[in-house]
């Protein structure tokens, strides 16, 4: 498999996961009706997916390791189809979440084989810009999915946005098909008996290196996904826009995300990982506090609003792929289980956030910045610890 439908591949993959979550949520206004829920129960449904998406990693990543990554890619992206199919057809609210949970619990492995697959090819240089190509490409889905999910409400009902899944499920599996090598040798699979498997894990909740990237990792998206979990707050109750407007906080976030990708890929060539992710970190800190700052001396406006989280959205994907990758080298005979505890830790906390902060944030746009200050605040309390645990700042960051 070539490098170009290596990067192909892993953003199709990754491009899964926001269309998953963002193409329904211009539908949330109309699914309360039909389900006869609230806001909030609508918000679980997001919330529940995420938190099985994560636990679920934690199974498919010893599977990853024990049998390879193309079969797990191709069983997990078949699981998520049969879901998707499912969630089309729901009659009632209950079925709805049900199904959104082995939604959840099915793509997993399609994630991790990815990302395991792109460091069993490539060295660490390599693999991080791929990783940040990857990003370019997967940003388009954000944008894409609300706005196509809300003609799609608009004009066939809210069930066709699921039926748009499949499709796309379905075309990545044949993507798949097509393209897809096995990277992992035999020589280089473990054992997926229980002892083996927890042992491993166990490991990575061993190592304070691996635990602080992850917990950077988790802190820095989670402070810009409030925002994203949030949108249908933010464009409804702040913005008082429509079901076809989401693009005003898309696009820009996006925007930001394609350009912070591509600027992490050139900056790779000239500077060191550690030194970028450095300053990228105290960007975000400060923008952050800017963003809860302007709630005290500007007006509620789509500018005052979209920009900040679209400069935030640059720096973040600045990072992405570095830390993505470095994360990988904490365990390098264990990529597909490393990856699987940060997706575990990840999803779990962004289940979190859906269901318990942004459930408890209302809708007044200053306790969103204050999420995401409060957020930042502890990535860059844990990337100075690290950076001590590296000897110096100064020697680190040269």
């Amino acid at each position: 498999m070539t490098k170009w439908h290596l990067t192909i591949l892993v953003s199709l993959l990754t491009m899964i996961g926001p269309f998953t979550i963002d193409a329904y949520l211009p539908a949330f206004e109309s699914m309360e009706k039909d389900f006869s829920v609230s806001r909030a129960l609508m918000t679980q449904t997001l919330g529940y997916y995420i938190v099985a998406f994560g636990a679920s990693t934690l199974v498919w990543g010893a599977i990853v390791d024990g049998i390879g990554r193309k079969p797990v890619i191709l069983l997990s992206l078949g699981a998520y189809i049969v879901t998707s199919i499912a969630c089309a057809l729901a009659a009632s609210y209950e079925q709805f979440l049900l199904f959104r949970i082995f939604q959840g619990l099915s793509i997993g492995g399609a994630l991790i084989s990815g990302r395991a697959m792109v460091r069993d090819v490539l060295d660490t240089k390599d693999a991080q810009k791929v990783m940040a190509q990857a990003m370019m490409l997967f940003s388009v889905a954000p944008v894409i999915a609300p706005v196509l999910g809300g003609y799609l409400h608009d004009y066939f009902g809210w069930r066709s946005i699921f039926w748009f899944l499949v499709l796309f499920g379905l075309a990545v599996f044949i993507y798949a098909v097509i393209v897809l090598k096995e990277s992992l040798a035999f020589s280089d699979r473990n054992s997926t008996r229980l002892k083996e498997v927890t042992t491993v894990y166990f490991r990575t909740l061993k190592d304070p290196h691996y635990l602080r990237l992850v917990f950077i990792f988790t802190a820095t998206f989670s402070s810009f996904f409030v925002f994203i979990a949030g949108a249908p707050t933010i464009i409804f109750d702040i913005l008082s826009l429509g079901t076809t407007d989401f693009y005003v906080l898309f696009f820009p976030g996006v925007a930001g995300i394609m350009l912070g990708s591509a600027a992490s890929d050139r900056l790779l060539n000239h500077y060191s990982a550690l030194k970028i992710m450095h300053y990228a970190l105290l960007a975000m800190f400060a923008l952050a506090i800017i963003n809860l700052t302007l709630n005290f001396v500007l007006d509620i406006s789509p500018v005052r609003v979209i920009l900040p989280i679209a400069l935030y959205a640059f720096c973040l994907a600045v990072i992405m792929p570095i830390v993505s990758v470095e994360i990988l080298n904490c365990f390098p005979n264990n990529r597909g289980s490393a990856s699987a505890m940060q997706s575990f830790i990840q999803m779990g906390f962004n289940g979190f956030t859906i269901s318990i902060i942004v459930a408890s944030l209302g809708s007044l746009l200053l306790n969103f910045t204050l999420a995401q200050a409060a957020l930042m605040t502890v990535a860059i309390i844990l990337w100075f610890v690290d950076l001590k645990s590296r000897k110096t700042i100064n020697t680190t960051v040269k």
